[in-house]
């Protein structure tokens, strides 16, 4: 097999386990629009460069046809490019958003690995769908007692109610009142004149924009404007801004 022949067979190769893992990633443990809030870019950047790039190039510059140790070579290749696969997916399924949990005016994304599972009372919360996060809500605790101790517990710095499965509860079962909560878009564009182009070109995409309310949505990557269907009452997509910074006055260009 000639170098030419070697590299492109590798190419090749490396370009259909990096497509099949970038298909579980974007599609299944990551689907938009949670990739833009949580994000895993760093890592599968890493993964990319060294099995889409940095091996199929040292094959290039090591494969000779002749070459005693080429079999050597070739395995200390494909070893790195494996580390690198297995690490990269490891850490990007570990960090994978497993909940969207609504608490009091917002919707925040939890990964399994920051809860503790076993504070879990309800069975129908313990398993996520296969494809992205389960919506779930955080309820205050009905007696003033448990309040006060949860405050006592945020306060000493325990987790927030957010990240404490024991208040949780079935989404369906209370989305009439987070729905309730949201605001709708062009309300939101009118407090927001700074985001009403991300805002008017997001409605633009949406068939049935009557029926669309935002609620803010924290990831690793920040806040953002989180769009629900007001009927179905399922999430749309996301608005790349911070609904809680305040509005950017416009520049007046005339002096």
């Amino acid at each position: 097999m000639s170098k030419s022949r070697a590299f492109l067979f590798h190419l090749s190769a490396s370009a259909t386990i990096v497509g099949i893992v970038c298909a579980l990633i974007f599609f299944v443990w990551y689907p938009q629009p949670y990739f833009d809030i949580v994000g895993a870019g760093a890592v599968l950047k890493i993964l990319i460069g060294v099995d889409l790039v940095v091996g199929p190039l040292l094959t290039l510059f090591l494969y000779k046809p002749n070459k005693p140790n080429l079999k050597f070579d070739l395995s200390v290749i494909v070893a790195i490019q494996l580390i690198a696969l297995i690490y990269g997916t490891t850490v990007i399924y570990q960090e994978r958003p497993y909940y969207v949990v609504f608490a009091i005016d917002r919707f925040e994304v939890v990964g399994k690995t920051e809860i503790d599972t076993s504070d879990i009372r309800i069975d129908a919360l313990r398993e996520k769908p296969l494809i992205g996060p389960m919506l779930v809500v955080a309820l205050f605790p009905d007696s003033e007692q448990e309040r006060q101790e949860l405050l006592n517990d945020v306060l000493s710095g325990k987790p927030d109610l957010e990240r404490r499965p024991e208040y949780w509860d079935v989404y369906a079962k209370h989305s009439d009142s987070v729905i309730a909560r949201g605001i709708t878009l062009p309300n939101m564009a009118d407090k927001r004149p700074d985001a009403r182009d991300k805002i008017e070109a997001f409605i633009q995409s949406q068939a049935h924009s009557d029926e669309m309310v935002g609620l803010p949505i924290i990831g690793k990557k920040g806040a953002f404007y989180f769009v629900l269907n007001s009927t179905t009452r399922r999430p749309l997509g996301v608005i790349n801004f911070d609904p809680w910074e305040p509005s950017v006055p416009a520049t007046d260009s005339t002096d």
